[in-house]
């Protein structure tokens, strides 16, 4: 097989499709030549495929890698001339994906990074000669009635409480002596380091965050170290701003130096994020507490201070639940090197880690786990039909790392139920649209029955809205006032004939499509200027809503490509053409809007209940 596997950075110059798998799910196409012709299976006239960032095990990444395998086996045994694969990453386990391309060569490319000096957590607390208190929520002693009590004695934790209960016989007496202890402490780990730091190991929690130890590390760092911005990874936005509050509130970052104790996740404003590749003046410490966002997406050039507290929230998909959920989990040793590796970027540096090295090194898985073995599978069951590639279950089982049979259950199982998949496995009509839309399948179906039924705007906007993100941005200590702005823009008489106002009140999606649709007018008939004086005075961001218009239009012309609305012709300049396209999308006079004003027809694509309740509502 002509694989090969490269860690690290090359030019290639050929002719060639480079393929890079992201963290968006995207995998993107691209050739310095004329590239493949549609329809052109066996990839005639490609001499390389290089897919890069094959680390990150993403569900196109590894789907790609499938379809990579078996086209080089078909060329093997047909013995056609075959394409070269080349695999890139910089953290990547080279051996487990050698193995699958048949043990192809692995070659390896030195890394180009600054030396990074890694500090552990028993080594932090020698080194800032921390002492973990007993009542601290990451002491282990601070859990003595967290288990097996009613939640009124579990509030209970200091020693003066717990005496207290046993003197009012609400507890046991023997509860008072009952110590707990770090079930990972092994005192021959740590018999070089101090007595407090061992003392602090054997009480600790390591599955929470310990803010005061943040704290008092980023303080230390301040007064003890050289000149450099601090990197903080916390796991999500509710740690973030726990964090920033804690320092905010501090006299070393109180004040004017409050300013750049900066949060970065992806719900903070782009004028916000752009805050982050400033320097601060002289006499200032720039603090930056971010989620995984900033372990590769962006690179900020003056952070030589990294602190790991080695958690990050992680999608996972239970198929037996049918439901998807955001959960904190620890890192895997790749992520932990890929955040050191922050710390190196323009001049040697320093990651503080707030994990033991004995989990690091024994407990820590060495890779994240694939998102194919923990996201849902329908979209990719969609494109294994699509593509003729066979059995759904046949072609995952070749994966790297097959997902669960129950998981590929739930997705065809999910697939029949919306009517995308009949008989034995065979695409729908419907099945063929939804294949074609870049979104969930249920979000697909609710777009293509309002192209059939007359309401594509306003489902349009919710699509956007549910495909992307939401449009409001939360302010430090502004959340009361974005519910409020929320309930003026909800309660506010719209304009339009028809039944939208009578909509339930609390809806979501009835906010999306007020939200842009007010947006949409105020830009169209006053301008940019006025419609970002409409974003800031009900919290919405600028951005977002251009790129929601942009993903209606995408959308829209995707609609069209598949034959359920006819795009008009404009002949107007890019920036033009797209408002153009997107007034012409809210036209109501056009047959895809006549019952957008609809309540009735509105609520039953976005809940999505049968066809037949929507035919009875247009009197079909």
């Amino acid at each position: 097989m002509r694989v090969s596997l490269i860690a690290g950075i090359i030019e290639f110059h050929s002719q060639a499709i480079i393929i890079e798998s992201s963290s968006s799910h995207a995998v993107k196409l691209g050739s310095p030549s004329a590239g493949p012709v549609p329809g052109n299976r066996s990839l005639m006239g490609i001499t390389h495929i290089i897919v890069d960032e094959v680390h990150e095990r993403s569900l196109l990444g590894d789907f790609i890698l499938i379809v990579l395998k078996n086209l080089i086996e078909r060329q093997s045994s047909e013995g056609s001339s075959k394409v070269k694969v080349i695999l890139m990453s910089a953290t990547v386990d080279s051996s487990s994906f050698s193995k699958y391309f048949g043990h192809c060569p692995v070659v390896t490319a030195k890394g180009r990074t600054h030396p990074v000096t890694t500090y552990f957590l028993e080594d932090i607390y020698d080194q800032i000669n921390y002492r973990l208190a007993s009542d601290s929520p990451a002491s282990l002693a601070n859990e003595t009635f967290s288990k097996g009590q009613n939640s009124q004695r579990a509030s209970v934790t200091n020693s003066r409480g717990k005496k207290n209960l046993v003197l009012s016989a609400w507890g046991d007496e023997s509860l008072l002596s009952e110590e707990h202890f770090n079930p990972n402490f092994d005192p021959s780990y740590y018999q070089s380091f101090s007595e407090q730091a061992q003392k602090n190991l054997k009480k600790v929690n390591e599955d929470v965050i310990d803010y005061d130890l943040i704290e008092d590390l980023i303080c230390y760092i301040d007064e003890s170290c050289g000149e450099g911005a601090i990197l903080v990874f916390l796991p999500g936005v509710f740690e973030i701003n726990h964090l920033h509050d804690k320092l905010a509130a501090s006299y070393q970052f109180g004040g004017p130096s409050s300013d750049w104790v900066i949060p970065l996740h992806s719900s903070v404003a782009s004028t916000e994020q752009k805050k982050v590749f400033l320097r601060p003046p002289g006499n200032i410490r720039k603090v930056v507490i971010a989620t995984n966002i900033a372990e590769t997406s962006i690179t900020i050039d003056d952070v030589i201070y990294v602190i790991d507290c080695g958690k990050h929230k992680e999608n996972r998909y239970n198929p037996q639940k049918k439901l998807s959920s955001m959960v904190e989990d620890w890192i895997s040793q790749a992520n932990a090197r890929q955040r050191q590796g922050r710390a190196g970027r323009v001049k040697p540096g320093i990651c503080f880690r707030l994990y033991t090295r004995y989990r690091f090194e024994k407990l820590m898985r060495p890779y994240q786990v694939p998102e194919m073995l923990r996201m849902p599978l329908v979209e990719l069951c969609l494109q294994i039909k699509l593509l003729c590639l066979g059995y759904i279950k046949s072609f995952l089982s070749m994966a790297l790392e097959p997902p669960k049979i129950e998981a590929i259950d739930s997705a065809m199982s999910l697939l029949y139920e919306v009517g995308a998949l009949e008989g034995d496995e065979e695409l729908t009509p419907l099945g063929h649209h939804l294949a074609k839309l870049p979104v969930d399948v249920l979000i697909g179906k609710m777009m293509v029955y309002a192209a059939i039924f007359g309401c594509l705007s306003p489902i349009l906007s919710v699509s956007a809205f549910l495909s992307y993100k939401s449009p409001f941005v939360y302010p430090k200590d502004e959340k009361q006032n974005v519910e409020r702005a929320k309930l003026i823009l909800l309660n506010e008489k719209q304009d339009g004939p028809g039944d939208v106002n009578d909509i339930d009140k609390q809806s979501d999606h009835l906010l999306m499509m007020i939200a842009y649709k007010r947006w949409e007018t105020i830009l169209n008939e006053k301008g940019g200027k006025a419609a970002q004086q409409f974003c800031n005075s009900y919290f919405l961001s600028s951005p977002v809503m251009f790129m929601i218009r942009e993903m209606r239009i995408q959308f829209g012309t995707l609609l069209a490509d598949i034959g359920l609305i006819t795009l008009p012709k404009f002949n107007q300049v890019d920036g033009k053409r797209i408002g153009s396209l997107d007034r012409w999308l809210s036209d109501a006079s056009q047959p895809f809007n006549i019952y957008a004003h609809h309540s009735s027809i509105l609520k039953i694509l976005e809940s999505g209940r049968t066809i037949g309740n929507a035919k009875e509502c247009v009197g079909l």
